[in-house]
């Protein structure tokens, strides 16, 4: 059980015992120890497999890397500390593969992905953690930690309600590693409701609505929904303005189904589907109040078409002769059928860049004379460009001039436009002039004075106009939603591109990181919200660089590259 101990002591279950009895370099010492004992001891036979003192070397080296990244709360936050001590491992599995070295590398990478993933909330972290795992299974022989690996992933199959694939984990240990110290845990899984083998109603999941095109003519606008299986649903209509909803109370959307559809075609301005926690799937259609209200419903096939009349209103259709033959305009009208469908599934990201301050509101002021809304404003706009010039985003700007518009009204702009995603530009400022660096805020408490103090700066007034008690219940109901796990997602991919991009064209970049604070600008959007300060405009450095348009256009390059970044790996895979 020697390998199993040194696995205990690598995953933090010794270290305050160690770290009490023995100084560091003593008990680093001992750990290294254990690694060149590993070599001579466990239940497989590894005659045939490399065991030099050099992979012995390099994994001990990566082994201390990965020390140091558990037991640092400073190094643990950032994601390049564990992308570094992942290449260490990497490099033993690469340099020395088929080796218990290797074999030790492949098991902590999975828990190195694991972990990362459990902090950053990221699918690709998980899903590289899981292939880590399986391919310790498959690639080498059985031996201590296989067992593990499978728990491990088990476990992780169960968080994503993968429930079939958890069992067939715990089920392995059981039947491949029945002497397994992981067993009893396994067995104590299988006893969960969710991995019991047993037939579902199809009533006791909801359907998928998992289609939903329209089509636009002279006489109707047609919208056809499509499920997998029979909907149960209500209609009502709504004036002023004029709108007809349909509730659906056992099915939800297909995840590719976009929140917004535009038609624009005189009669429906656009398509909206919404989705929450306890209340039925909505499809709401947008009308043109210009005509009067009538919707025609009927069902056929799993299907639920709907047709709303023009009544000779604004849509003008224009007939054209062709002279093509009538087979290839059969061919090239289902070309544009299917055309049509796929415009109808897509959406495009909506983005809102908030420039801070403005107008009257100057925001921070830098010795060498630059202002704070000044900056923001010419940043954002950069950045807009960027967004809509190559990644083709819709963004739209709280303001485009030297404006001012209040804290409370910014996040309004964001929900009317059902945006994806606030982001919010500024600089700072600090009395310490030597206080220099780029952080990313997400909406949160505060967890340092500093942090607190940005807040302030940047709520102005609006801080003194909101009682401390409204502002903990403001943040009490936000800090566990989806809502603020997405936003410190969206942080963490625009930190990470700013300091790798600026740190690479410009010397000096000071890396603060991901914070929360408390911003009443990101408090009342519907949506992943940032704030990102730039910099500080009091640090005499800083400042010149700021002013600089080549510093800038990187700074909004990193942005606009982080907020792509965030949407691609949200978007879902077809």
């Amino acid at each position: 059980m020697v390998l199993k101990q040194m696995h205990l002591i690598s995953h933090g279950t010794m270290s305050s015992f160690m770290h009490n009895r023995y100084p560091a370099k003593r008990w680093c010492g001992m750990i290294l120890a254990l690694c060149l004992a590993l070599a001579f001891t466990g239940s497989t036979a590894w005659a045939k497999l490399s065991s030099s003192e050099s992979s012995q070397k390099l994994y001990a080296q990566a082994q201390k890397e990965y020390q140091n990244l558990l037991y640092s709360k400073t190094k643990n936050q950032y994601r390049h500390n564990w992308e570094h001590a992942i290449a260490r491992f990497q490099a033993v599995l690469k340099q020395f593969p088929k080796t218990r070295e290797s074999y030790k590398a492949v098991f902590t990478l999975g828990r190195l992905y694991q972990k990362l993933g459990t902090i950053s909330g990221r699918n690709g972290d998980i899903d590289k953690a899981l292939a880590y795992f399986h391919r310790l299974e498959k690639e080498f022989p059985p031996d201590q930690l296989t067992d593990d690996a499978l728990y491990f992933a088990g476990q992780m199959y169960l968080g994503r309600k993968s429930f079939s694939k958890a069992r067939a984990a715990f089920q392995n240990i059981l039947t491949r590693h029945p002497k397994g110290d992981f067993v009893p845990k396994a067995k104590q899984q299988l006893q969960n409701p969710a991995l019991k083998v047993q037939a579902r109603s199809p009533a006791s999941s909801p359907l998928i609505l998992r289609d939903l095109t329209f089509t636009s003519g002279p006489r109707e606008t047609r919208v056809v929904l499509k499920a997998e299986g029979t909907v149960k649903y209500s209609q009502k209509s709504l004036q002023n303005p004029d709108r007809v909803y349909f509730d659906f109370k056992n099915a939800r959307w297909g995840e590719h189904i976009p929140a917004t559809i535009p038609v624009n075609d005189g009669r429906v301005l656009q398509l909206r589907m919404t989705q929450a926690k306890g209340v039925p799937s909505r499809l709401v259609l947008d009308l043109d109040g210009t005509a009067e209200l009538e919707v025609a419903v009927r069902k056929s096939n799993n299907r639920l078409i709907i047709v709303i009349p023009h009544h000779n209103k604004k849509f003008v259709a224009i007939k054209t002769k062709s002279n093509v033959p009538k087979k290839r305009r059969v061919i090239r009208a289902a070309k544009s059928a299917v055309s049509n469908k796929i415009k109808a599934n897509a959406k495009i990201p909506v983005v809102v860049l908030d420039a801070g301050h403005g107008g009257k509101d100057l925001g921070a002021q830098g010795a060498s004379g630059l202002s704070e809304k000044v900056l923001n404003l010419q940043i954002s706009k950069r950045v807009k460009k960027i967004l809509e010039q190559r990644y083709h985003f819709k963004v739209i700007m709280t303001r485009k001039k030297d404006t001012f518009i209040d804290l409370k009204d910014r996040g309004k702009i964001a929900n009317q436009n059902n945006a994806d995603l606030f982001v919010s530009i500024h600089a700072n400022a600090a009395q310490r002039k030597s206080a220099k660096g780029i952080e990313t805020y997400y909406l949160g408490s505060g967890s340092t004075e500093q942090a607190r103090e940005t807040a302030e700066r940047e709520n102005g007034d609006l801080v003194h106009s909101v009682s401390d008690n409204a502002v903990q219940e403001i943040l009490a109901s936000l800090i566990s939603t989806t809502k603020i796990n997405d936003s410190s997602r969206l942080a963490a991919s625009v930190q990470s591109r700013l300091h790798k991009t600026m740190s690479k064209k410009f010397s000096g970049i000071h890396n603060l990181g991901v914070k929360e604070g408390p911003f009443f600008v990101l408090h009342d959007t519907n949506m992943p919200s940032i704030l990102v300060e730039v910099g500080f405009v009091t640090n005499q450095k800083e400042g010149r660089q700021l002013k600089n348009s080549n510093y800038q256009k990187w700074l909004a390059e990193s942005i606009a590259r982080g907020i792509h970044d965030y949407l691609k790996e949200k978007a879902p895979a077809i």
